[in-house]
C-alpha cells in the first residue's frame, strides 16, 4: 500500500487509511452468496407445506404460500371469494421472491407446480438473476393423498383448504388430470435435486 503525501505527515490519517483500505480489500475478496430458488412441485396432500417449513427452519428461505396468504386475507371467504384471486397473489408473491433473489436472499416456492411451462418461466427467470434452482417432486401416490387429505379435514389447520369428502375422488382426479409429471429431461436442467422423504 502507498501513502500520499498528505497521509505520510499525520499519523493518524494512516491508520484510518489503513483500516479502510483493508477494509476494501476484505470486502472484495468474500465470495458473493448466490441464492437458491427452492421450487417444490407436488399435489394436495403430497406434504408441500411440512417440506418447505423444513427447509426454512435449516436454511432460513423465505417460504411463499398462497394458502397461507388467501387465507390470512379473505379469512372466512377464502375459500370462495378470496381463492379466485389464487393467480394474482401468486404473481405478487413471485414478484416479492425475485427481489428477494435479487438481493440473495433465498426462497421457497410452495405453489405446487402442476404445470411444465410455470416450472420452466419460475426456473428461467431465477437464473436470469443470478440464481440457482433446486427443484424438490413430491411423488406420492393417490391413495396415500386421499389418506393425507382425509386426515387433514379432519385436523384442519387455519391455513388449510378443507375438501368435503364427497368431493375428494373427483378432485383427485382432476388434479392428476392437470398435473405434468417431471420428466428426466426437465431435472437435469435444475442445478439441484432435493432429497424428499416421503
Amino acid at each position: 500500500m502507498r501513502l500520499s503525501p498528505l497521509t505520510a505527515q499525520f499519523p493518524q490519517l494512516q491508520v484510518k487509511y489503513f483500516c479502510l483500505w483493508r477494509y476494501n480489500c476484505l470486502e472484495m475478496s468474500q465470495p458473493t452468496y448466490i441464492p437458491i430458488l427452492h421450487l417444490i412441485c407436488g399435489l394436495p396432500g403430497s406434504g408441500k407445506t411440512t417440506l418447505s417449513k423444513t427447509i426454512n427452519a435449516s436454511t432460513g428461505a423465505i417460504r411463499f404460500s398462497p394458502d397461507e396468504w388467501i387465507k390470512h386475507i379473505w379469512i372466512d371467504r377464502a375459500e370462495t371469494e378470496g381463492n379466485q384471486f389464487r393467480d394474482k397473489i401468486e404473481q405478487l408473491q413471485w414478484k416479492i421472491a425475485k427481489l428477494l433473489l435479487q438481493n440473495s436472499i433465498d426462497v421457497i416456492i410452495e405453489w405446487g407446480t402442476w404445470g411444465k411451462s410455470e416450472r420452466e418461466t419460475l426456473r428461467n427467470e431465477a437464473k436470469a438473476l443470478g440464481a440457482r434452482v433446486k427443484f424438490y417432486y413430491l411423488n406420492i401416490s393417490r391413495e396415500i393423498l386421499r389418506e393425507r387429505v382425509l386426515k387433514r379435514n379432519r385436523h384442519i389447520d387455519p391455513h388449510e383448504f378443507y375438501i368435503p369428502e364427497k368431493e375428494i375422488e373427483r378432485f383427485l382426479d382432476d388434479c392428476f388430470n392437470a398435473f405434468q409429471i417431471p420428466t428426466t429431461e426437465e431435472l437435469a436442467t435444475y442445478d439441484f435435486i432435493g432429497e424428499v422423504i416421503s
